[in-house]
Protein backbone atom coordinates (compact mmCIF):
# COMPACT_ATOMS: atom_id res chain seq x y z
CA UNK A 1 0.00 0.00 0.00
CA UNK A 2 2.65 2.52 -1.09
CA UNK A 3 0.99 4.02 -4.19
CA UNK A 4 -0.02 7.58 -3.31
CA UNK A 5 -2.87 9.15 -5.27
CA UNK A 6 -2.91 12.88 -5.92
CA UNK A 7 -5.80 14.97 -4.61
CA UNK A 8 -6.96 17.56 -7.11
CA UNK A 9 -9.53 20.36 -6.75
CA UNK A 10 -12.87 20.19 -8.52
CA UNK A 11 -15.09 22.94 -9.94
CA UNK A 12 -17.56 22.47 -7.09
CA UNK A 13 -14.83 22.47 -4.45
CA UNK A 14 -15.46 18.90 -3.29
CA UNK A 15 -12.10 17.58 -4.47
CA UNK A 16 -11.23 14.63 -6.66
CA UNK A 17 -8.59 11.94 -6.66
CA UNK A 18 -6.26 11.23 -9.56
CA UNK A 19 -5.69 7.48 -9.72
CA UNK A 20 -3.34 6.26 -12.46
CA UNK A 21 -4.38 9.08 -14.77
CA UNK A 22 -8.11 8.80 -14.06
CA UNK A 23 -10.09 11.41 -12.15
CA UNK A 24 -12.29 9.89 -9.47
CA UNK A 25 -15.09 11.45 -7.45
CA UNK A 26 -15.88 10.43 -3.89
CA UNK A 27 -18.71 7.95 -3.49
CA UNK A 28 -18.52 7.56 0.29
CA UNK A 29 -16.08 7.18 3.15
CA UNK A 30 -16.04 4.98 6.23
CA UNK A 31 -13.56 6.23 8.77
CA UNK A 32 -10.32 6.73 6.86
CA UNK A 33 -11.35 4.44 4.00
CA UNK A 34 -12.55 6.30 0.89
CA UNK A 35 -14.54 4.82 -1.97
CA UNK A 36 -14.26 6.46 -5.39
CA UNK A 37 -15.97 6.13 -8.75
CA UNK A 38 -14.95 7.40 -12.18
CA UNK A 39 -16.00 10.97 -12.98
CA UNK A 40 -17.23 9.60 -16.32
CA UNK A 41 -19.49 7.07 -14.66
CA UNK A 42 -22.59 8.59 -16.25
CA UNK A 43 -21.23 9.97 -19.52
CA UNK A 44 -19.35 6.78 -20.49
CA UNK A 45 -21.08 4.26 -18.22
CA UNK A 46 -17.64 3.61 -16.76
CA UNK A 47 -17.50 1.18 -13.84
CA UNK A 48 -13.97 2.11 -12.84
CA UNK A 49 -13.60 2.36 -9.08
CA UNK A 50 -10.93 2.79 -6.45
CA UNK A 51 -10.55 2.48 -2.71
CA UNK A 52 -8.01 4.55 -0.82
CA UNK A 53 -6.85 4.78 2.76
CA UNK A 54 -6.19 8.23 4.16
CA UNK A 55 -3.07 8.35 6.32
CA UNK A 56 -0.99 11.40 7.31
CA UNK A 57 -2.88 13.53 4.78
CA UNK A 58 -2.18 11.20 1.84
CA UNK A 59 -4.49 8.84 -0.01
CA UNK A 60 -2.87 5.42 -0.41
CA UNK A 61 -4.38 3.21 -3.10
CA UNK A 62 -5.88 0.03 -1.64
CA UNK A 63 -7.87 -1.26 -4.63
CA UNK A 64 -8.26 -0.31 -8.27
CA UNK A 65 -10.95 -1.47 -10.72
CA UNK A 66 -10.15 -0.94 -14.41
CA UNK A 67 -12.01 1.65 -16.50
CA UNK A 68 -13.62 1.21 -19.91
CA UNK A 69 -11.69 4.14 -21.43
CA UNK A 70 -8.15 5.45 -21.59
CA UNK A 71 -6.75 7.67 -18.84
CA UNK A 72 -6.49 11.40 -19.41
CA UNK A 73 -2.99 12.09 -18.15
CA UNK A 74 -3.37 15.87 -18.29
CA UNK A 75 -6.58 15.95 -16.26
CA UNK A 76 -4.93 16.52 -12.88
CA UNK A 77 -2.73 19.31 -14.23
CA UNK A 78 -5.70 21.02 -15.85
CA UNK A 79 -7.70 20.82 -12.61
CA UNK A 80 -4.81 22.39 -10.69
CA UNK A 81 -4.51 25.21 -13.22
CA UNK A 82 -8.24 25.90 -13.17
CA UNK A 83 -8.21 25.93 -9.37
CA UNK A 84 -5.42 28.51 -9.52
CA UNK A 85 -7.53 30.59 -11.90
CA UNK A 86 -10.49 30.56 -9.51
CA UNK A 87 -8.32 31.34 -6.49
CA UNK A 88 -6.68 34.33 -8.21
CA UNK A 89 -10.09 35.54 -9.41
CA UNK A 90 -11.47 35.45 -5.86
CA UNK A 91 -8.44 36.96 -4.12
CA UNK A 92 -7.34 39.69 -6.56
CA UNK A 93 -8.79 42.37 -8.80
CA UNK A 94 -6.60 41.34 -11.71
CA UNK A 95 -8.12 41.53 -15.18
CA UNK A 96 -9.25 38.19 -16.66
CA UNK A 97 -6.51 38.40 -19.30
CA UNK A 98 -3.91 38.85 -16.54
CA UNK A 99 -5.24 35.87 -14.61
CA UNK A 100 -5.27 33.67 -17.70
CA UNK A 101 -1.71 34.63 -18.58
CA UNK A 102 -0.47 34.19 -15.01
CA UNK A 103 -2.00 30.74 -14.57
CA UNK A 104 -1.44 29.18 -18.00
CA UNK A 105 1.87 30.43 -19.40
CA UNK A 106 3.95 27.95 -17.38
CA UNK A 107 1.84 24.93 -18.38
CA UNK A 108 3.75 22.23 -20.31
CA UNK A 109 2.96 22.14 -24.01
CA UNK A 110 1.02 18.88 -23.79
CA UNK A 111 -1.19 20.41 -21.07
CA UNK A 112 -1.54 23.82 -22.73
CA UNK A 113 -2.79 22.12 -25.89
CA UNK A 114 -5.85 20.72 -24.09
CA UNK A 115 -6.67 23.60 -21.74
CA UNK A 116 -10.15 25.14 -22.03
CA UNK A 117 -10.40 28.09 -24.40
CA UNK A 118 -9.73 31.59 -23.11
CA UNK A 119 -13.46 32.31 -23.38
CA UNK A 120 -14.28 29.27 -21.22
CA UNK A 121 -11.66 30.30 -18.64
CA UNK A 122 -13.04 33.85 -18.66
CA UNK A 123 -16.49 32.45 -17.83
CA UNK A 124 -15.03 30.54 -14.87
CA UNK A 125 -13.42 33.74 -13.61
CA UNK A 126 -16.77 35.51 -13.94
CA UNK A 127 -18.58 32.75 -12.02
CA UNK A 128 -15.94 32.70 -9.27
CA UNK A 129 -16.30 36.43 -8.72
CA UNK A 130 -20.09 36.40 -9.00
CA UNK A 131 -20.29 33.80 -6.25
CA UNK A 132 -18.56 36.21 -3.86
CA UNK A 133 -20.83 39.13 -4.55
CA UNK A 134 -23.70 39.80 -2.14
CA UNK A 135 -27.24 39.09 -3.26
CA UNK A 136 -28.58 41.89 -5.45
CA UNK A 137 -30.73 44.20 -3.28
CA UNK A 138 -34.43 44.48 -4.04
CA UNK A 139 -34.98 47.91 -2.50
CA UNK A 140 -32.85 50.99 -1.94
CA UNK A 141 -33.02 50.33 1.80
CA UNK A 142 -31.31 46.96 1.27
CA UNK A 143 -28.18 48.58 -0.14
CA UNK A 144 -25.20 48.69 2.20
CA UNK A 145 -21.96 49.29 0.31
CA UNK A 146 -19.15 47.26 1.96
CA UNK A 147 -16.34 49.34 3.44
CA UNK A 148 -13.74 47.91 1.04
CA UNK A 149 -15.82 49.18 -1.91
CA UNK A 150 -16.16 52.67 -0.47
CA UNK A 151 -12.47 53.37 -0.99
CA UNK A 152 -9.99 52.86 -3.82
CA UNK A 153 -7.25 50.23 -3.72
CA UNK A 154 -5.00 53.03 -2.44
CA UNK A 155 -7.33 53.82 0.46
CA UNK A 156 -8.74 57.08 -0.95
CA UNK A 157 -12.44 57.84 -0.43
CA UNK A 158 -14.44 56.67 -3.46
CA UNK A 159 -18.10 56.69 -2.37
CA UNK A 160 -18.43 60.42 -1.76
CA UNK A 161 -22.22 60.62 -1.45
CA UNK A 162 -25.00 58.22 -0.53
CA UNK A 163 -28.20 60.26 -0.73
CA UNK A 164 -31.61 58.67 -0.19
CA UNK A 165 -35.10 60.05 0.25
CA UNK A 166 -37.54 57.17 0.57
CA UNK A 167 -37.16 55.02 -2.54
CA UNK A 168 -35.32 57.73 -4.46
CA UNK A 169 -31.70 58.72 -4.36
CA UNK A 170 -28.26 58.08 -5.77
CA UNK A 171 -24.75 56.87 -4.96
CA UNK A 172 -21.88 58.98 -6.28
CA UNK A 173 -18.38 57.61 -6.75
CA UNK A 174 -15.28 59.67 -7.51
CA UNK A 175 -12.03 60.75 -5.88
CA UNK A 176 -10.43 64.05 -5.00
CA UNK A 177 -7.80 63.41 -7.67
CA UNK A 178 -10.46 62.88 -10.35
CA UNK A 179 -12.39 65.98 -9.30
CA UNK A 180 -9.12 67.91 -9.60
CA UNK A 181 -8.99 66.76 -13.22
CA UNK A 182 -12.57 67.96 -13.71
CA UNK A 183 -11.66 71.32 -12.24
CA UNK A 184 -8.99 72.00 -14.86
CA UNK A 185 -10.87 70.51 -17.82
CA UNK A 186 -12.17 72.84 -20.51
CA UNK A 187 -15.22 70.67 -21.20
CA UNK A 188 -17.20 67.76 -19.76
CA UNK A 189 -19.24 65.06 -21.43
CA UNK A 190 -22.14 63.44 -19.58
CA UNK A 191 -23.51 60.02 -20.46
CA UNK A 192 -26.21 57.77 -19.07
CA UNK A 193 -26.84 54.08 -19.63
CA UNK A 194 -29.89 52.12 -18.53
CA UNK A 195 -28.98 48.49 -19.22
CA UNK A 196 -26.05 47.83 -16.87
CA UNK A 197 -27.43 48.85 -13.49
CA UNK A 198 -29.00 46.80 -10.67
CA UNK A 199 -32.79 46.70 -10.81
CA UNK A 200 -33.03 49.03 -7.82
CA UNK A 201 -31.60 51.86 -9.91
CA UNK A 202 -32.79 53.50 -13.11
CA UNK A 203 -29.54 54.55 -14.73
CA UNK A 204 -25.76 54.64 -14.49
CA UNK A 205 -24.64 58.22 -15.09
CA UNK A 206 -21.04 59.23 -15.78
CA UNK A 207 -19.15 62.48 -16.23
CA UNK A 208 -16.19 62.39 -18.60
CA UNK A 209 -13.44 64.94 -19.24
CA UNK A 210 -10.03 65.10 -20.93
CA UNK A 211 -7.11 64.41 -18.59
CA UNK A 212 -4.20 65.22 -20.93
CA UNK A 213 -3.64 68.86 -21.88
CA UNK A 214 -4.41 69.51 -25.53
CA UNK A 215 -6.12 66.14 -26.02
CA UNK A 216 -9.79 65.66 -26.86
CA UNK A 217 -9.83 62.10 -25.54
CA UNK A 218 -12.01 61.86 -22.44
CA UNK A 219 -12.13 59.48 -19.48
CA UNK A 220 -14.89 58.80 -16.93
CA UNK A 221 -14.16 60.64 -13.68
CA UNK A 222 -17.48 60.60 -11.81
CA UNK A 223 -19.86 57.63 -11.55
CA UNK A 224 -23.43 57.89 -10.29
CA UNK A 225 -26.13 55.24 -9.95
CA UNK A 226 -29.52 56.95 -9.84
CA UNK A 227 -33.09 55.86 -9.19
CA UNK A 228 -34.53 58.23 -11.82
CA UNK A 229 -33.85 60.99 -14.30
CA UNK A 230 -35.93 63.87 -13.00
CA UNK A 231 -34.59 67.40 -13.04
CA UNK A 232 -34.57 67.39 -9.25
CA UNK A 233 -32.28 64.37 -9.00
CA UNK A 234 -29.88 65.76 -11.62
CA UNK A 235 -29.71 69.06 -9.75
CA UNK A 236 -29.05 67.20 -6.52
CA UNK A 237 -26.21 65.23 -8.14
CA UNK A 238 -24.45 68.37 -9.31
CA UNK A 239 -25.08 70.18 -6.03
CA UNK A 240 -23.36 67.35 -4.16
CA UNK A 241 -20.50 67.26 -6.67
CA UNK A 242 -19.95 71.01 -6.25
CA UNK A 243 -20.14 70.65 -2.47
CA UNK A 244 -17.48 67.93 -2.54
CA UNK A 245 -15.23 70.07 -4.72
CA UNK A 246 -15.61 73.07 -2.41
CA UNK A 247 -14.79 70.89 0.61
CA UNK A 248 -11.52 70.10 -1.16
CA UNK A 249 -10.92 73.74 -2.18
CA UNK A 250 -11.62 73.10 -5.86
CA UNK A 251 -13.73 75.10 -8.29
CA UNK A 252 -15.79 73.43 -11.00
CA UNK A 253 -16.49 75.73 -13.92
CA UNK A 254 -16.09 74.08 -17.34
CA UNK A 255 -16.25 76.31 -20.39
CA UNK A 256 -18.52 73.80 -22.14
Amino acid sequence: MDEICESVPSQKGAGKLCVRGYLMVKDKCVGNIYYWCCERKKSLCCKGRAISKLSDGHHYLAKFVEHNHSPWLSAASISMIMDGVKKQARETRDLPCQIIQSCTTSAPLHVAAVLPSNEAIWQRIKRARSAQRPVEPKTLADINVPMDLRVTSGGEMFLIKDKRVGENGFLMFTTKADVQKLAVSSFWIMDGTFKTVPKVFYQFYTIHAPVVHGSLRTFPLVYVVMTGKSRAIYESVFEELVAFSEENELSLNPAI
